[in-house]
């Protein structure tokens, strides 16, 4: 029987996640976690070809953590303000998560239509857009409304802009109105 592993895959995934939020994950090298697990790095690609594929896994990992946030934020009203506010306080506090996820690296995700057939995207898009439209008109809002949102986030995540959090509900109320009218 094979030696029991005293790092498992499990908790580099976990470190490397603690590390990405702390840092970012341009630092997260194999020696710094290996160093961080107080291990060699032999666990790390027993677990992992490269960092890149570790990289790949953090990603999905974040985008839970994220869906998870907004899914399970305080209620607040309208149901598509709360959800933009969660996105955009997600990507003021949790900064170095955010770039991971909005990285445009390809990470064989989904697009926002794919994203909508999920269980996740059909809670969020019925809490944004609760029209009582038909399913294209309420793809069609949902995907104006979250390219709004998500450029918001990215702006701010990068200090870009600094906006008061009575300025972001403005904006917010006025782009999903204006696209509500289009729609």
């Amino acid at each position: 029987m094979p030696p029991k592993e005293k790092v498992s895959k499990a908790m580099i995934e976990t470190t490397a996640f603690e590390m990405t939020r702390e840092y970012g994950f341009s630092e997260v090298t194999a020696r710094k976690l290996a160093q961080r697990l107080g291990c060699s790095t032999q666990p790390i690609f027993r677990a992992y070809e490269n960092m890149d594929e570790l990289r790949c896994d953090l990603f999905y990992m974040s985008t839970d953590y994220l869906i998870e946030q907004m899914l399970s934020s305080r209620s607040r009203t309208p149901a598509y303000m709360g959800l933009a506010l969660s996105y955009i306080d997600f990507a003021r506090n949790e900064k170095n998560l955010f770039r991971l996820i909005a990285s445009v690296d390809d990470f064989g995700t989904q697009t926002i239509s794919e994203f909508l057939k999920t269980e996740e995207g059909e809670k969020i898009r019925k809490k944004i857009c609760n029209t009582g439209s038909s399913d294209r008109k309420d793809q069609e809002l949902f995907t104006m409304f979250w390219m709004f949102v998500h450029g918001m986030a990215a702006l701010i995540a990068g200090n870009r802009v600094d906006f008061t959090d009575r300025e972001i509900r403005t904006y917010i109320t006025k782009a999903y109105e204006g696209f509500i009218r289009e729609v």
